[in-house]
């Protein structure tokens, strides 16, 4: 009787934790909104956006992140890279990498919510990026104020 009194007693205090660890997750995530303006097509994850204004939204504190991207006539979803950085230094920008007339989008900095989000290049492009000479261009960000 007394192990089985235990082990509910164990079951009550993992679940309570489980339950505690959560709500601190949900209690730091945060919204963060900013626009930019692209003067040349990018391709920012399975996203192609054409020049133009935007506006985006993003909660941190859940993963994966999702950059919810508006624009004049175009409303995407992005799904961010796991791949954080660390180095907070700096302005938000959108860091993009062009070759010729288009862009690929290679991070997302926001210093002022502590985050850097980087995107690796797709399979296909790798080669080509490796090849050809790239202009690496930073497109600062307007942060939204809260």
């Amino acid at each position: 009787m007394n192990t089985n009194r235990s082990l509910k007693l164990v079951k009550f205090a993992v679940l309570a934790l489980l339950t505690a660890c959560m709500g601190a997750s949900l209690a730091n995530a945060q919204t963060v909104a900013g626009r930019f303006n692209l003067p040349f097509q990018v391709r920012w994850g399975q996203a192609v956006l054409p020049p133009g204004n935007y506006s985006f939204t993003l909660s941190t504190g859940t993963a994966p992140l999702f950059v919810i991207v508006r624009g004049d006539d175009h409303t995407g979803s992005i799904i961010a890279s796991p791949i954080l950085g660390d180095d907070f230094s700096g302005k938000s920008a959108l860091i993009v990498e062009r070759n010729g007339g288009r862009g690929t989008v290679r991070a997302l900095r926001l210093p002022d919510a502590g985050l850097v989000i980087y995107y690796p290049a797709p399979k296909a492009e790798r080669q080509v990026l490796a090849q050809a000479p790239a202009l690496i261009q930073q497109l600062p960000i307007l942060m939204a104020s809260k």
